[in-house]
């Protein structure tokens, strides 16, 4: 059955995942996300605040269902279109190559290298500028009385006394128990 044949009972029963499996299946080329989703929209008659939680769903499974691929650009095509070697170009990583710079390259002075014009135009702005606050925080000030060691009293905590004696007690009883 073509999705433009389905009712909108059928849409509100049937997962987006296989409706967009059905939807590019019929379509046979590759489409943006949101075209698939307002296509959903006009077959169900919906607005899109009463499918936001559906899209959510379907875009998570759109991402994890190995039957599409995202082929760049928000487009999402069946994998099954895609030979192994077009699905790694499509999908790999570009890289960018550098060369390696030698002692010559460094002293030509028409050469730039990377981040070279971020610098030249760093060199005019200010450390400081007037508008700006201060890092000193008068409330940082050094404390005018300092503590002595002699002034500090520490109280012994009888918990400790009560630890000790439970401690000597159960070492008795080992000792008996031997």
């Amino acid at each position: 059955m073509k999705i433009q044949d389905y009712t909108k009972e059928m849409v509100d029963e049937k997962s987006f995942i296989d409706m967009a499996y059905t939807l590019l299946h019929d379509k046979g080329s590759t489409m943006n996300l949101y075209d698939i989703i307002d296509e959903f929209k006009n077959l169900g008659d919906y607005e899109y605040e009463e499918i936001e939680n559906r899209v959510v769903q379907f875009y998570t499974d759109l991402n994890t269902d190995g039957r599409f691929l995202n082929v760049g650009e928000n487009q999402w095509g069946l994998r099954d279109w895609y030979s192994v070697d077009d699905i790694e170009e499509k999908i790999a990583p570009t890289i960018q190559k550098f060369d390696i710079l030698d002692d010559d390259d460094e002293e030509d002075k028409n050469l730039k290298l990377l981040g070279d014009d971020e610098m030249d135009d760093d060199e005019d702005i200010p450390a400081q500028t007037d508008d700006q606050e201060t890092l000193n925080d008068p409330e940082d000030e050094e404390v005018e009385d300092e503590i002595n060691d002699s002034d500090i009293v520490i109280e012994e905590d009888d918990d400790e006394d009560i630890a000790e004696e439970e401690e000597e007690a159960f070492e008795d009883e080992e000792d008996f128990n031997d």
